[in-house]
């Protein structure tokens, strides 16, 4: 029996992440029911049931070890691992299970990656050396594969797209369940907002606020999806303003699985989302989305999929009003649901290839 060990940003509680993850486990047994699949995690007990895999620990080295001298190959993502604007030290301890992996001969192979930034020039060297000597490469977008080329290494490197578009939606009884458990009235026209906390400025939250009070003047339903626990705390925030302003605090739904969180999108109309998952997914149930450029990656996606973005927050003063880019991103919204009906398949196409990729370097 072949065994797989999958390493990426597991057991956090992130919706994005755990996307990646279950659409993955789900294709590898659709493909090879006979494999063994493993998984370093946060919290591997909790993993270990979710998904029915072994799982071990990421932090403790005595168990990664075990993992790896088990596996046939080791699979590094997906995800936006490989950078250091989180922290030079995540991407020290991600490079080194990779370097691990190659000190006791097991191949790895970069999978559905986003890559960068990678600003250290540490950071940089070690990036190179260490990809250098992967079996595959595959990335999920055109900047990624450009970094790659930037940073020196030598392998080809396969653009395809993310996992979490092979991932399919919980039942719409499901969906209606969690929407009037979290008092979300889903005979309206729900409008999704997913922020995450960022050192945003004052006048951007106003804006959000503003943006609330209009959507509901136009009978729609402008509702809170928290895409991480600690996004909760943005949510708590928004709906102290909703509430100061006069306004009715939003509905807020958290900690539903990935395929729960795919069935209650595609019951909306609308997505503004910060975080580039809740746009993966709105696109993989062709509801139409706008970004904010918080991170290249997002605006990189928002075009790929010929959904509108707006630029990263200026401390300084507004620059962009969000109701009018909102109302005239809701009045191409026909135009959005057509493109993104027609881009799907092809973003499943592509995710399909990183499978196929594991697949291929298994043998």
């Amino acid at each position: 029996m072949k065994r797989i060990l999958l390493s990426g940003y597991y057991g956090f509680g992130n919706t994005g992440d755990e996307a990646i993850l279950a659409s993955t486990v789900k294709a590898l047994r659709k493909a090879r029911p006979e494999l063994e699949l493993m998984v370093l995690s946060e919290h591997p007990e909790e993993t270990g049931s979710t998904y029915g895999v072994r799982a071990f620990h990421r932090m403790n080295p005595a168990q990664v070890l075990k993992a790896v001298n088990l596996a046939d190959l080791v699979v590094f993502g997906g995800g936006s691992l490989l950078q250091d604007l989180t922290s030079l030290r995540s991407l020290i301890y991600y490079l080194s299970i990779i370097r691990v992996s190659h000190l006791v001969g097991k191949p790895v192979v970069v999978y559905a990656n986003g890559i960068g930034p990678i600003s250290s020039k540490i950071g940089r060297v070690l990036t190179r050396h260490t990809l250098s000597r992967v079996k595959a490469i595959t990335v999920r977008d055109v900047e990624s594969k450009a970094e790659l080329r930037k940073l020196g290494v030598p392998l080809e490197v396969q653009v395809t797209a993310d996992p979490a578009f092979l991932l399919d939606p919980s039942s719409d009884h499901v969906a209606e369940s969690i929407l009037k458990e979290h008092g979300v009235d889903s005979s309206k026209g729900i409008v999704w907002i997913a922020l995450r906390h960022t050192n945003t400025p004052p006048w951007y939250l106003q804006q959000v606020v503003d943006l609330v009070g209009w959507l509901r003047q136009e009978s729609l339903e402008p509702c809170f999806l928290a895409m991480q626990q600690r996004d909760l705390g943005v949510a708590q925030i928004l709906n102290r303003e909703l509430v100061s302003s006069g306004q009715e605090p939003m509905g807020t739904v958290s900690g539903i699985s990935p395929e729960d969180a795919l069935s209650i999108l595609e019951k909306g109309e609308y997505c503004l989302g910060m975080r580039l998952h809740t746009l993966i997914l709105s696109a993989r149930v062709q509801v139409p989305f706008m970004g904010v450029e918080i991170d290249p990656k997002i605006g990189a996606f928002c075009r790929g999929a010929g959904c509108p973005v707006l630029p990263n927050p200026d401390p300084a003063r507004p620059n962009f009003n969000m109701r009018d880019e909102f109302e005239a991103f809701m009045q191409d919204g026909d135009n959005l649901r057509q493109a993104l009906q027609q881009h799907l398949p092809r973003f499943r196409s592509l995710a399909q290839q990183n499978i196929d990729m594991v697949l291929a370097c298994l043998e």
